[in-house]
């Protein structure tokens, strides 16, 4: 004989489905938080990983400034493209014929890289490049580095930052007509991070808040 369910038991019952009901609302509005704060989390730390920056330098050999005047000095801009980094002269370079200005597209790139793309030869205490080979203190000429205004014993390892200024200068010049020297290092770095260079190269990366939503939710 079925049994007439009472008010009592009507009464439990819906009290138990929307009991049910809320912890279900609970859970999910538990998830859909969880996932926000990831989503969020993801935005607030998100950088970007492709490298582009620029840093300035000068090369004095006995008074006179390297112009760099060949074009083999001078990669084509499409070596910017970020599908080449497995190529030595695509991580550094320098281009359109700005002699002063260095493109860097790699992390961990070092001064002694980029000369090496150049074909001259960075030490700390030598130096070679197409007019010859110079070594520090010999017959009293100095291989001397300022580097952001301040001398250093060592470059040929030390990263290459952005806008750096770096004068390398071989001579027998004192320190203060050196230091003097290092104001002819050009300062256009600064410029170039936050311009476009020409065709397929950018300056550097600007992550705009729709992109980094992208990143963050994984698109």
């Amino acid at each position: 004989m079925l049994k007439v369910m009472d008010k009592a038991d009507s009464k439990s019952l819906k009290n138990d489905y929307w009991s049910r009901y809320k912890i279900f609302i609970l859970a999910v509005a538990m998830f859909v938080l969880g996932i926000a704060v990831f989503i969020a989390y993801r935005y607030i730390t998100y950088k970007s990983d492709q490298v582009h920056y620029h840093a300035n330098f000068a090369l004095y050999v006995n008074g006179k400034r390297d112009d760099f005047k060949s074009f083999t000095f001078y990669e084509e801009v499409n070596s910017c493209s970020s599908d080449k980094k497995n190529n030595p002269k695509d991580r550094v370079h320098m281009h359109d014929q700005n002699n002063g200005l260095i493109h860097v597209h790699a992390a961990g790139v070092a001064w002694s890289h980029f000369f090496a793309n150049l074909g001259y030869t960075l030490g700390d205490q030598v130096l070679k490049t197409d007019s010859g080979i110079y070594v520090d203190n010999v017959d009293g000429n100095m291989l001397t580095f300022v580097l952001n205004g301040q001398k250093v014993d060592a470059v040929a390892d030390k990263l290459i930052n952005s806008e750096d200024r770096l004068l390398i200068n071989y001579g027998n010049e004192n320190l203060q007509t050196i230091l003097e020297r290092s104001k002819t290092v050009p300062n256009d770095a600064h410029k170039a991070n936050t311009e476009n260079d020409p065709i397929t190269c950018s300056g550097s990366v600007v992550v705009t808040p729709k992109v980094r939503l992208q990143k963050a939710i994984g698109y």
